[in-house]
């Protein structure tokens, strides 16, 4: 014990011990402030950056700053597990942390720095990301896990793509790089969502002394990845098209049927299982809204690309954060009733900004404007109960 103690005096500061530390601190920062900024500018309180639309930079900041901060957070705990080597820690992960930051900071002051810089900066960050996870994994012929990194690089690309568009630099609408890109993250989700929600409700149910009985079939797990990784090479080169639209519907009743195997009825007891089951449905059905949504024009694409970020996305990486940093600073995997709270604020957050669509005028900016407070209020609540979890080192002295 004395020798784990003083391996954690020679790590340093402990958030940076482990990459989820750094990171989801500063997505429960950026998810809460982020969110008000944007309502700020909806209201002419203040404006968005440069050359920037308010709900072009609203889209970006939440799907190119705080998705990536949830993606590095992971990996870069999850990759080191997988192989049985040391995470990032200390001074290579302050570095990516202050790439990630001058990425935020460049978007911020578009208006006075020079388009390409600004470009670079923030299009630099899963590139760094990639660098830190490549070499263990090719070291240890991780070839399976390798495959994360086709998806960072579309996303990078999206990025690129977007910040053009922005600029007038290529003919390509920002709502394309939006679909693209939201439709990578449902990806991640569907790859990584199959790996861990199947385990963790296994290892609750034999914890009752019950027999899982899940199923977990490989072909359709392949056919679920497949079908969303077509439909994002759809979306890329024709959005909105009848290809991309069936190809999301199959891959939405792929979702369904993965998820009717994961014994879902048999663990609404237990928060921190349920919030990651009800985010796959909800990617299941923004799959099947976006589908529909390409085919008639009676409903709007908003609904199904709102279910797909606020839903799958914000539901899934608020839930993966909160199981995280428990399991990872030793502590009991036993949620506190103010992030129960904060799980049926982004739920009702969720709801809300369905129905603006759908709302009378005089009604709309109202519901946006408790949509987003719910949603902020929840990143608020895991900052008070996981920042000092973060922040200081793990209670019985092991490192991470």
């Amino acid at each position: 014990m004395n020798g784990e103690r003083q391996s954690v005096e020679r790590d340093g500061y402990p958030i940076l011990a482990n990459g989820f530390r750094p990171f989801f601190f500063l997505v429960g920062v950026y998810g809460a402030v982020a969110l008000l900024l944007w309502l700020a500018i909806q209201v002419d309180s203040i404006s968005a950056p440069g050359h920037w639309p308010g709900a072009t930079w609203h889209g970006h900041e939440m799907l190119f700053g705080y998705a990536p901060a949830v993606l590095a957070g992971f990996l870069l705990t999850a990759v080191p597990n997988w192989i049985g080597v040391p995470p990032v820690r200390s001074a290579p992960l302050a570095a990516l942390v202050v790439l990630w930051l001058a990425g935020r900071a460049a978007v911020a002051l578009a208006g006075h720095l020079p388009v390409l810089l600004v470009t670079i900066i923030d299009c630099a960050f899963l590139p760094a990301l990639m660098l830190l996870l490549l070499p263990p994994l090719i070291a240890h012929r991780k070839w399976r896990n390798i495959i994360f990194v086709v998806p960072l690089i579309a996303l990078t690309l999206s990025n690129l793509a977007l910040h053009f568009s922005v600029a007038g630099e290529i003919d390509v609408l920002p709502r394309d790089a939006f679909i693209v890109a939201t439709g990578l993250l449902a990806l991640f989700i569907t790859v990584m969502g199959g790996r861990i929600i199947p385990s963790f409700t296994a290892n609750v149910l034999r914890g009752r002394g019950e027999e899982p009985g899940l199923r977990n079939y490989a072909p359709l797990n392949f056919l679920a990845i497949g079908l969303l990784a077509a439909m994002v090479v759809v979306d890329a080169v024709a959005p909105l098209s009848y290809v991309g639209a069936a190809l999301s519907l199959l891959a939405a009743c792929a979702g369904v049927a993965r998820l009717s195997g994961w014994r879902s009825r048999r663990i609404w007891r237990n928060p921190l299982l349920w919030i990651l089951h009800g985010a796959y449905l909800t990617l299941a059905i923004g799959l099947a809204l976006k589908g529909i949504s390409a085919l008639t024009e009676a409903l709007p694409l908003d609904v199904g690309l709102h279910m797909l970020t606020i839903g799958a996305i914000g539901l899934m990486t608020y839930g993966v954060m909160t199981r995280v940093v428990l399991g990872h600073t030793g502590r009991t995997l036993k949620l506190r009733p103010s992030i129960l709270t904060a799980y049926f604020f982004l739920l009702a957050a969720l709801i809300l900004r369905l129905i603006a669509p759908f709302l009378p005028d005089h009604l709309y900016n109202g519901d946006i404007h408790l949509s987003g407070g719910l949603w902020s209020a929840a990143f608020v609540l895991f900052l008070i109960v996981y920042a000092p979890m973060l922040w200081r080192a793990r209670p019985d002295g092991k490192r991470g």
